[in-house]
């Protein structure tokens, strides 16, 4: 048998070893608390908003977004919206990492408040990190401003293939 090939028995390893290979007093990792959200996320798609007086949406700024998701095809179940203003601390790759988003809608929150290492202009759809991003005015002034719904409308229809 020459040093290259020496082959030892699980016992003399264990034995060998007994106080380096298995760390007995490790502790758990900490588990990190659930972000936020309304809905249910099954198409991964992801709404960020930023509201400091309400949860997520004042009531018809949602009404105003459940319509929006119909006209898509979609609904409440199909999302996950946040508000950015209670994931506080919280970087963007968390966010990203929590929720697993194919499309992440920026509503009200631009780029780079989001936490994202790159800016770009409203209702310009951005791949980036294998994610699609679409940043857009808030709800309210969306719904005030029929050319700012043509353009969210027009946008939404080349993101999920309307």
């Amino acid at each position: 048998m020459s040093l290259n090939h020496i082959e030892l028995v699980p016992q003399l390893l264990s034995d060998l070893y007994a106080h380096v290979l298995v760390e007995t007093t490790a502790t758990p990792m900490p588990e990190k608390p659930a972000i936020p959200f309304l809905g249910k996320n099954k198409k991964n798609i992801l709404l960020v908003t930023s509201h400091s007086q309400e949860p997520y949406l004042k009531d018809t700024a949602l009404s105003f977004l459940t319509t929006i998701l119909t006209a898509c095809k979609l609904g409440l179940d199909d999302i996950a919206l946040i508000n950015q203003n209670n994931i506080a601390g919280t970087n963007y790759t968390e966010v990203i990492a929590f929720f697993n988003p194919e499309t992440v809608l920026l509503i009200g929150v631009d780029p780079l408040s989001f936490g994202l290492p790159l800016n770009f202009p409203s209702f310009k759809i951005q791949p980036f990190n294998k994610v699609t991003y679409l940043y857009a005015p808030s709800l309210q002034e969306i719904e005030q401003d029929k050319i700012l719904k043509l353009q969210l409308w027009q946008n939404l229809k080349t993101l999920f293939s309307l």
